[in-house]
């Protein structure tokens, strides 16, 4: 079942109604299927990806200077690990999480 699309219909994301994974299509090749395990690790991929956290990379301001988007993800996965917080290993990390650790510093 499909869950977004580009306005062209030519790729997009769908739901695997059978596993409730996500894939992907894209014109001229066979669907990715298992892309995300559920529908709630895609949004927070997506939800990541907005914010600019994705994998640490710098943002872009309307500008088009590019803004430091902090330490990676990763760097506060692992403190938050040690310090007694429950984290996932992909997606979106809570507010209250990246606050603690930004307090930590």
């Amino acid at each position: 079942m499909p869950i977004a699309a580009e306005r062209d219909g030519f790729h997009g994301w769908f739901v695997d109604t059978r596993t409730g994974s996500i894939g992907s299509w894209r014109e001229g090749s066979f669907p990715e299927e298992g892309r995300f395990a559920s529908l709630s690790a895609f949004f927070q991929e997506v939800a990541d990806h907005l914010e600019g956290v994705r994998r640490g990379h710098a943002l872009r301001t309307a500008g088009g200077r590019a803004r430091d988007a902090g330490p990676g993800i990763d760097a506060i996965r692992a403190w938050a690990r040690v310090n007694g917080y429950v984290v996932n290993d992909r997606g979106r990390v809570p507010a209250a999480v990246r606050e603690a650790f930004e307090s930590s510093r």
